[in-house]
């Protein structure tokens, strides 16, 4: 299989907070990992294990205290800040605990603005966005804002709008914390039909036992350490 994703001895270590003499904290160390194109994974691990730093490492949403993450061969962990957004916006989706919604927008306007960002055409971007709310069953919520819709539904919107750009790679961190059993287990499902059909690789952070029972390929990480790996 293809490879995605690799990082080489990453490690991030964030210095101590608040007084002189804090104590350094080690988040991760010396994380050695390769994930192929098309999987569906996730790293599992108690709170403070460093499963959230290592996804937002991977999202280039923080930079490695040392260590190399290189991404379709391309060592992104050295990229500017222009370069790394860049990068973000052509080639991430990203799914959040929160949904992170913008409430003034309806679905189909959340959905659309990474188009609008990339600067798709007006009557582009709306096809792509109603045929990602399509993927995700919200045909007739296409017009509400996120306010009139459950929290289900504000999940598959915040879904949409991260595969609609088809990115390479959605990260999602902690994406079913918020949600009943059902839902839950119907976001899942979707996530992973989305997967099969359209080869979108999946990494989520999760404890959330719905979710390691989904995924194909689980990284159990303590401490900072990589210590377990099991596949389907």
């Amino acid at each position: 299989m293809e490879t995605l994703i690799q990082l080489k001895k990453v490690s991030k270590v964030y210095e101590g907070a608040g007084m002189s003499g804090a104590p350094k904290v080690t988040a991760l160390r010396d994380i050695d990992l390769e994930i192929a194109r098309g999987e569906f994974m996730a790293i599992a691990g108690p709170s403070g294990s460093g499963k959230s730093t290592l996804l937002n490492l991977i999202g280039t949403l923080d930079t490695p205290t040392s260590g190399e993450i290189f991404f379709e061969g391309r060592r992104v962990s050295s990229l500017s800040e222009n370069e790394l957004s860049d990068f973000r916006l052509h080639s991430l989706g990203f799914v959040f605990q929160a949904y992170n919604l913008i409430p003034v927008l309806t679905a189909v306007e959340n959905v659309e603005y990474a188009l609008t960002l990339q600067g798709v055409p007006r009557q582009e971007r709306r096809a792509r966005a109603l045929e990602a709310l399509h993927w995700v069953g919200l045909d007739d919520n296409a017009h509400r804002r996120p306010d009139l819709l459950s929290g289900g539904q504000q999940q598959r919107v915040a879904v949409a709008r991260a595969i609609v750009h088809r990115p390479a790679l959605v990260l999602a961190d902690e994406p079913t914390a918020n949600l009943d059993s059902k839902t839950a287990k119907t976001l899942l499902d979707l996530m992973l039909e989305l997967n099969e059909k359209h080869q979108i690789t999946f990494l989520f952070s999760s404890h959330d036992p719905r979710v390691l029972e989904t995924a194909r390929r689980i990284l159990q990480i303590r401490d900072g350490a990589l210590v377990k790996e099991t596949a389907a």
